[in-house]
């Protein structure tokens, strides 16, 4: 695997400042702004638009991004121009310790506003700079959470699979039959298993007791509750479970 650059060689690195290039005018209109006024101001947009990549100037970047959050919120527009700046490396301490003070002070409102990506996006960021071990570790739990389900999803779509169901999973009794899988592992007992029972067993315990201080448990507990009702893998399951005693949602 290719290993990352080291500071030094990012210096010398042309498309880097190229990235960075703009930044002092986007940290001087974002600093200072009332954050409750962002909260209550709503993006007015023409039509809802998400990007795909990224551009060169940061400036024409952080534009685009405004399309994603039409009649949202201007805060969560604010949330991904934060990220954006830590991403290219743009006074990466103080933007996290801005990002850090608006999750403390908003989030119950950006765990229900923010989408997937944008919570993922906030979860990568901790695992990169929080100073907090165990912080880190829960960004890296969701992060890993989501990117399985990411890759699951695209291999249906390239592929064209139908994906289980309550009909194809007649083929098999999973129940009586073992169906190994790689390294010891076996194939899920669809419709009875209880493994994502205990394992929400075990996340609703980690959160009852960690949830009021660690950010990214909060994002790992809302990300894997937004699995069960999105069209995924998880939601495919739980609509082929039958026994009550080991639902997991």
């Amino acid at each position: 695997m290719k290993r990352k650059k080291s500071t030094f060689e990012k210096w010398f690195s042309f498309s880097r400042h190229q990235r960075r290039f703009g930044a002092s005018k986007v940290v001087e209109n974002m600093h200072g702004r009332d954050l409750l006024t962002l909260k209550n101001t709503i993006v007015d947009e023409a039509d809802l638009q998400y990007t795909h990549g990224s551009e060169v100037s940061i400036e024409a970047h952080i534009e685009n991004l405004k399309k994603e959050f039409v009649g949202q919120s201007e805060l969560c527009h604010y949330h991904a121009t934060l990220l954006v700046l830590i991403r290219r490396e743009i006074n990466v301490k103080s933007n996290f310790t801005h990002l850090e003070d608006l999750w403390k002070k908003f989030d119950e409102f950006l765990l229900a506003t923010l989408n997937t990506r944008w919570l993922i996006a906030a979860a990568d960021t901790y695992a990169d700079y929080s100073n907090n071990p165990t912080e880190r570790a829960c960004a890296l739990a969701a992060t890993s959470l989501v990117n399985t389900v990411k890759l699951c999803e695209t291999e249906k779509l390239i592929t064209e699979g139908k994906g289980v169901d309550a009909d194809n999973i007649k083929q098999y009794d999973l129940q009586k039959n073992r169906y190994p899988l790689w390294d010891g592992t076996s194939a899920f007992a669809a419709g009875t298993d209880d493994t994502l029972r205990n394992f929400r067993w075990r996340l609703d315990d980690f959160i009852s007791k960690e949830g009021d201080t660690l950010i990214t448990a909060k994002i790992f507990a809302t990300v894997f509750s937004r699995l069960q009702d999105s069209d995924n893998i998880y939601k495919r399951f739980r609509d082929c479970h039958h026994r009550n005693r080991t639902g997991w949602w």
